[in-house]
């Protein structure tokens, strides 16, 4: 399996540098990010599970409506074999560390020490592929998205993700408790998008926080994209987040005229202003589709190089330059399905 292999390989890398490790689940937006516990008792590495959504079409209201489906499989088809694939990493760490527990009783444990749901649609909240996770795994949701999940009688703990603001800018402050205190989920909205369907979920932690001259990071995910200027927000965190990551998609999606996904002319401006060190595309797959949504959708898909050349083009018709175009100073990733990053 390949995610299984990228995982082992890169699990020197983790042992070695303690950074972030984020692995695309499949070609859509489902992801988990495993963090070096900064304290680790019982483990050594903590994984966040986020939007899982693994196989079976989904669909929206009705499927006449909209459905859709994977193109391209994804990495694991189920939930244990996630699991697996992470208690396999767990077991390496454990091993060069001298602990006894051996890597039969590694995978036989859950693995994953949450869950982050974006958005309540099926493609973000699929209910098959969650209630496949352990029922005791917290769940940290959207309001909409929350309230659907505990509807189902199933996670013993779910959790609405409180919003980040000017007002509320200590980060540490904000996030929902049962997470440990070096970590913190919250989401970034705009006043201008009543359904926040453009908002972003914000993940800040501080891996370092037993070593000196340590300092928090953060990864903002958006599927849909956020504008970018409301990212301005970020710079009144206290105390001060260097984001380490974004995640944002590349495709222009429409359906008539209501803009669905932002893409890159928005995810270029994202970057620049959250000061990311990465930019990750997501929710990017072109997926089979049916159904009246599907009729009226209009996807343009850019390419990184595309996008920075229009970004010039542009910007040299205004006169005024641009240091856009010029893409050796942005670290950018398109992960294919079962892909990993270690974050440096």
């Amino acid at each position: 399996m390949r995610l299984r292999e990228d995982l082992e390989n890169a699990a020197s890398e983790i042992l070695h540098s303690r950074r972030p490790l984020l692995t695309h689940l499949n070609a859509d937006t489902s992801w988990v990010l495993t963090l070096p516990h900064p304290s680790p008792r019982e483990r050594f590495l903590f994984n966040i599970l986020i939007d899982p959504w693994f196989q079976n079409s989904q669909v929206d209201y009705f499927s006449w409506f909209s459905k859709q489906w994977h193109v391209i499989p994804s990495s694991v088809q189920t939930v244990t074999e996630l699991n697996e694939c992470l208690g396999t990493l767990e077991a390496i760490f454990r091993s060069r560390h001298g602990s006894p527990s051996t890597h039969e009783n590694v995978k036989a444990n859950s693995n994953i020490d949450l869950v982050v749901i974006s958005h309540e649609f099926t493609d973000h909240c699929n209910r098959k592929t969650l209630r496949e996770i352990a029922s005791t795994t917290p769940v940290y949701a959207t309001k909409a998205a929350a309230r659907l999940i505990s509807s189902w009688r199933y996670f013993h703990h779910v959790y609405s993700i409180a919003t980040f603001s000017n007002e509320k800018d200590d980060w540490k402050h904000v996030s929902e408790a049962g997470i440990p205190s070096w970590l913190s989920i919250t989401r970034i909205i705009s006043n201008k998008d009543a359904m926040s369907f453009h908002s972003a979920i914000l993940i800040t932690f501080d891996i370092m926080s037993n070593t000196e001259g340590s300092s928090t990071e953060g990864l903002v995910y958006t599927p849909h994209g956020i504008n970018a200027d409301d990212l301005k927000t970020l710079a009144v965190a206290s105390p001060r987040i260097n984001v380490l990551a974004l995640l944002h998609g590349l495709h222009d999606i429409r359906i008539s005229r209501r803009q669905l996904n932002l893409g890159a002319h928005n995810a270029l401006r994202a970057q620049r202003i959250s000061g990311s060190r990465y930019w990750l595309s997501t929710h990017d797959e072109v997926k089979g589709a049916g159904g009246l949504v599907n009729y009226f959708m209009r996807r343009k898909i850019w390419t990184i190089e595309d996008v920075l050349k229009e970004e010039e083009r542009r910007n040299e018709k205004l006169g005024i330059g641009s240091p856009l175009a010029d893409i050796r100073d942005i670290n950018f990733a398109n992960l294919e399905s079962g892909e990993s990053l270690l974050l440096r």
